[in-house]
């Protein structure tokens, strides 16, 4: 019963597809709307699946970090960051991933910025400016978040208990994940996409 009642939801949902998109490529607009089926005249084609039907080579898989002191040229590129989060306000984020070894001229920069914020303000703070590349499953780049003129506010290490919970390691024997998080506050944000 279960089966045919899906069976039939699926026919109805792609009988009510087909007359929108019939009816849409009859009509005079020139708009055209990408749907989950591609290109279409009409914004109003849906489907019976929740979501778009995408590609697992068109979506976002993996990021990278590229970290420079404002105004010098040195950039540092890492690609251990696992994960952004958002703060408040479009301009304040964070980085976390796991504590690496390759990220040891970062964290030079990071105890840098976090000693200033003790101090009374500075000539010359250290400012850091971040770019975060996203890319495809099939590394084409899709996006760059720039942030300009970043102080660190926050830095701190954890532990995680990665027991059913998402874990960064990929073998998933380790039971307890130390994990760190940098939380920044910048000047700007820019979204970057090449055309």
């Amino acid at each position: 019963m279960k089966t045919r009642l899906g069976l039939t939801l699926v026919a109805v949902a792609v009988v009510a597809t087909a007359v929108i998109t019939f009816f849409a490529s009859n009509s005079t607009n020139e708009s055209i709307f990408m749907t989950d089926f591609g290109p279409s005249d009409s914004p109003f084609v849906s489907t019976a699946q929740a979501g778009a039907a995408l590609s697992e080579m068109d979506v976002a898989k993996t990021m990278r970090v590229r970290v420079t002191q404002s105004g010098h040229n040195g950039e540092l590129v890492i690609g251990s960051f696992s994960r952004i989060g958002f703060i408040s306000g479009a301009n304040d984020f964070l980085l976390e991933s796991l504590p690496s070894e390759d990220k040891k001229p970062y964290y030079r920069l990071i105890r840098d910025s976090l000693k200033q914020l003790d101090q009374p303000v500075t000539a010359n703070p250290t400012r850091l400016d971040i770019k975060i590349d996203i890319f495809s499953g099939d590394y084409d780049l899709i996006e760059t978040l720039a942030y300009d003129r970043c102080s660190v506010t926050d830095y701190f290490v954890h532990s995680v208990d990665s027991r059913g919970k998402i874990p960064f390691l990929e073998d998933g024997t380790q039971s307890i994940e130390f994990r760190e998080v940098t939380k920044f506050s910048c000047q700007s944000f820019d979204l970057i996409i090449e055309d």
